[in-house]
C-alpha cells in the first residue's frame, strides 16, 4: 500500500483510543498469543525482544515501532528486561464518504497494515507516548480527553517519520489469519458475523476472499477444520460421539453426525470401527469440499494438518487415497463369501437377480441347509417393482415383509404406515414418542453389521444415500436396498416415498391430508395468540447457543413450516431462506435471536446443567423469558420428524400456545 494512500485514509478517520498500556516484561517471560482486539501500535521503550506479528518475526529493541490490525496475533518473549507501551484503537470512516474512499478502505485498511521501523527522531514519538500514558491512567475526563488529542499527534509525527524514510504499509494477509484464527478456535461457536467483526471487515468481503482463495465459504471451510479435528479424536481417543462433538464445535452428537456423514459418506462411529486397531486413515473418502488454495495469493499460509493438502492442490494434482492391502482383500473376501453363499444356495430356476431383488424370502434363506422354506415362485415380475430412489432405478419387492431400516431416524414413516420392520440401527431406537412400537424390532447396534444382517435374511433394506459404496456393494448382495436422498424435501415428501416402497402410498396420503386438516384446524387458533410476534427455536450447549429454523426437527417443521410462524430476521435469513440447519452463536448474541417466544431443551449439554445459559443474567433478560413464554419441549425426541413425532410434538406446541 502507498503511503499517501495511507495517509488519506487516515485523514478521513474517526479515531476512538480503547487503551493505552504501559508493560515490562522480565528477561525469560512470554506474553503468547494475544489477539489483538483493535488495531494496535507496540512502541519498545528499553530491553529486547522475538516479537512475532501473526507468521513474521521481528527482532525489536529500544525505539522500535509496530502496528498491526485488529485480529492479529501477538507474541512476545523477552530476552533482555523488556518495556514496552501498546496503544489500542480503533478507527472507522466519518460520514459521509465516497463511494471510491469505502472501496479503498475495503480493499487496502491502512488500520489493518503491518508495519515495522525505528524511527530516525525517536525523542518526539517517545515523548507523546508518555504524556498520553500519564493522562490515560488519570480518573479525570478531561485528562483522558488529552491523551486522545495527543494521540493524533503522536500518529501525525508517526506518519512524517515514515514519509521521511520511505516505510510503505503492508496489507496482511487477512485469509491466512483468518484460517489461523479458524484452527486455534474452532471448538468455540462462531460465525460469519463475528469473523468479519473480528478481523475489521464486512460479511460480503470476507466471504468474496475464501470464494477466490479456497473456492468455499468461511463457515465451509470452518467445518472442514472441524470434520479433521474430529477424525483425529475418533481414531486416537475413547472420547464418546458427545464428548467429539463438543470439542470440534458442534452443540450434540447428532448434528456433528450429520455433518460428518455428509463430509465422509458414513456415520463417525462406523468410522471409528474401520480404525479402532490403528488402521490408515487415509483408505476412507475424503472431504466431499471442492477448493483449491492459490499459490500466488496464500504463500505464506502454513497451519498444521493442511499443508500436505496445501501443496498437492496448488500444484494442480488430485487427492491420493490410499487403500491398505489388508482392507482392501478383507472387503474382497466378504464379498466373495456373500456372493458364494447366495450362489450355492440358489436353485437352477431361481437365478439370483443382479439387483438383489427378492420377494419377500431372500435368495441367501431360502435354501439354506436345515431348513424348509418354499422355493420362490417362477413369476418374479408379480412379487416386485421398480422403485426410482436417488441412485437410479432398484427391483424391490412389491410388498416387503422383512424390511431392515438402515436409516436410523426416519424408521417412525413406516409405523405409520402400518409395517414394523424387522431391524434397525440403535439410533432409531432412541425416540420416546416411539415407546412401545418398537419392542419387537431388533436392535443391529450403532452400524449396521453385514454378517449379522445376512443372517437376518430381510427382502428389502432402506438407507440414506450417505451410505460408503463398499457397504452398499456388500448390502446388495443380501437384498434390495433402497437409497433415500438425505434430507431433502419436507416430512411429507419422505412419507410418500415410504408408501410408494411398501405400496402404501394411499396410507401415507391418508397421513397427510389428516395433518393438514389439523394444522388448518389449530393455525388461525394460534395466530390470533402470537400475531406479529416472533418465535425462535434455540439449544444451549456447552460453549454458547445453537438456533435452529425450519429445518432438522426440533418443532422447526411444524413452528415455522406448518404454522408459518415469524422467526426472528436474522433467523428467517440464515436458517429458514438459507441453506444451513442451525448456527452456533455465542451467549451476547442471544438477544438478536431470541424471538418473542422461545422453544428450548438441554440438547446434548455435557454435564446435564444448563445453568450456564438459562441461569445467566443475559437469559434472564429476555422478554420471553419475563413474560413466561419460554417452553421446554423434549430433549431426544425434538430430533425426529416422522409422522408420529410430528404429532406429538405439534400437540406440544398447541398446549403451549393456547393451553390445552
Amino acid at each position: 500500500m502507498r503511503l499517501n494512500d495511507h495517509i488519506a485514509l487516515w485523514n478521513h478517520a474517526a479515531i476512538k483510543v480503547w487503551d493505552i498500556r504501559y508493560g515490562v516484561l522480565e528477561c525469560g517471560a512470554e506474553m503468547q498469543g494475544y489477539r489483538l482486539p483493535t488495531s494496535a501500535f507496540l512502541y519498545v521503550q528499553s530491553g529486547h525482544a522475538q516479537v512475532q506479528l501473526d507468521d513474521t518475526l521481528h527482532g525489536m529493541s529500544r525505539n522500535h515501532v509496530l502496528h498491526g490490525g485488529r485480529g492479529a496475533c501477538l507474541t512476545i518473549l523477552a530476552e533482555e528486561p523488556f518495556e514496552y507501551y501498546l496503544i489500542l484503537y480503533k478507527a472507522v470512516l466519518m460520514l459521509p464518504s465516497s463511494r471510491s474512499l469505502k472501496q479503498q478502505m475495503e480493499s487496502d485498511n491502512p488500520f489493518q497494515s503491518q508495519y515495522s521501523f525505528i524511527p530516525l527522531y525517536p525523542l518526539p514519538l517517545l515523548d507523546k507516548l508518555e504524556r498520553m500514558h500519564q493522562g490515560w491512567m488519570k480518573e479525570n475526563t478531561l485528562d483522558s480527553f488529552h491523551a486522545r488529542t495527543l494521540f493524533y499527534q503522536f500518529i501525525h509525527e508517526l506518519l512524517w517519520q515514515m514519509q521521511r524514510q520511505g516505510i510503505n504499509p503492508v496489507d496482511p494477509d487477512l485469509m491466512a489469519q483468518v484460517l489461523r484464527y479458524m484452527q486455534d478456535h474452532y471448538m468455540e461457536p462462531l460465525t460469519l458475523e463475528m469473523l468479519a467483526e473480528l478481523f475489521d471487515c464486512s460479511v460480503s468481503y470476507l466471504t468474496k476472499l475464501f470464494k477466490h482463495r479456497v473456492n468455499e465459504s468461511p463457515i465451509r471451510f470452518l467445518t472442514r477444520i472441524r470434520m479433521e479435528a474430529s477424525v483425529n479424536d475418533l481414531v486416537h481417543s475413547a472420547l464418546s460421539l458427545q464428548e467429539i462433538a463438543e470439542r470440534a464445535g458442534y452443540p450434540d452428537a447428532h448434528t456433528f453426525s450429520r455433518s460428518f456423514k455428509k463430509s465422509y459418506g458414513m456415520p463417525p462411529a462406523q468410522f471409528r470401527s474401520r480404525h479402532k486397531d490403528g488402521g490408515p486413515i487415509l483408505d476412507l473418502p475424503m472431504l466431499r469440499m471442492k477448493s483449491a488454495l492459490d499459490a500466488a495469493n496464500l504463500g505464506c499460509y502454513s497451519v498444521n494438518g493442511y499443508e500436505n493438502d496445501y501443496h498437492l492442490r496448488i500444484r494442480g494434482g488430485f487427492s491420493v487415497k490410499k487403500v491398505s492391502k489388508s482392507t482392501s482383500i478383507a472387503t474382497a473376501a466378504l464379498l466373495l463369501c456373500i456372493t458364494l453363499l447366495i450362489g450355492a444356495c440358489s436353485n437352477g430356476t431361481n437365478s439370483v437377480n443382479t439387483n438383489g431383488s427378492g420377494n419377500g424370502t431372500s435368495a441367501a434363506g431360502a435354501s439354506q441347509e436345515g431348513t424348509t422354506k418354499a422355493p420362490k415362485p417362477t413369476n418374479a415380475a408379480a412379487t416386485t417393482k421398480t422403485y426410482t430412489d436417488s441412485k437410479g432405478s432398484v427391483t424391490i419387492p412389491s410388498d416387503p415383509k422383512r424390511i431392515i431400516d438402515l436409516t436410523g431416524s426416519a424408521i417412525g414413516n413406516l409405523l405409520a404406515l402400518g409395517v414394523t420392520p424387522l431391524a434397525a440401527t440403535q439410533d432409531a431406537l432412541q425416540n420416546p414418542y416411539l415407546d412401545g412400537k418398537l419392542d419387537d424390532v431388533i436392535n443391529i447396534g450403532e452400524e449396521p453389521n453385514i454378517e449379522a444382517i445376512l443372517d437376518l435374511d430381510p427382502d428389502l433394506i432402506i438407507t440414506f444415500d450417505y451410505i460408503e459404496e463398499t457397504q452398499y456393494e456388500s448390502l446388495v448382495q443380501i437384498a434390495p436396498v433402497v437409497r433415500l436422498k438425505y434430507d431433502a424435501g419436507t416430512p411429507a415428501d419422505l412419507l410418500l416415498e415410504f408408501g410408494k416402497i411398501t405400496s402404501r402410498e394411499d396410507l401415507a396420503q391418508d397421513w397427510i391430508e389428516k395433518w393438514n386438516a389439523k394444522i388448518a384446524e389449530v393455525k388461525p387458533k394460534i395466530n390470533e395468540v402470537v400475531g406479529d410476534k416472533t418465535v425462535s427455536i434455540l439449544q444451549p450447549f456447552a460453549k454458547g447457543i445453537y438456533a435452529w429454523g425450519n429445518k432438522g426437527g426440533r418443532g422447526g417443521e411444524i413452528i415455522h413450516g406448518d404454522l408459518g410462524l415469524k422467526a426472528p430476521p436474522i433467523i428467517q435469513e440464515k436458517l429458514i431462506d438459507g441453506e444451513e440447519f442451525g448456527a452456533a452463536l455465542t451467549l451476547e448474541l442471544l438477544p438478536e435471536y431470541a424471538g418473542d417466544y422461545i422453544f428450548t431443551s438441554n440438547w446434548g449439554w455435557d454435564d446435564g446443567n444448563p445453568d450456564v445459559v438459562y441461569g445467566s443474567k443475559l437469559w434472564e433478560s429476555l422478554p420471553a423469558v419475563k413474560n413466561n413464554q419460554v417452553y421446554f419441549i423434549d430433549a431426544k425426541g425434538s430430533y425426529f420428524n416422522d409422522p408420529i413425532s410430528l404429532e406429538a410434538q405439534l400437540e406440544f406446541i398447541v398446549e403451549s400456545f393456547l393451553g390445552k
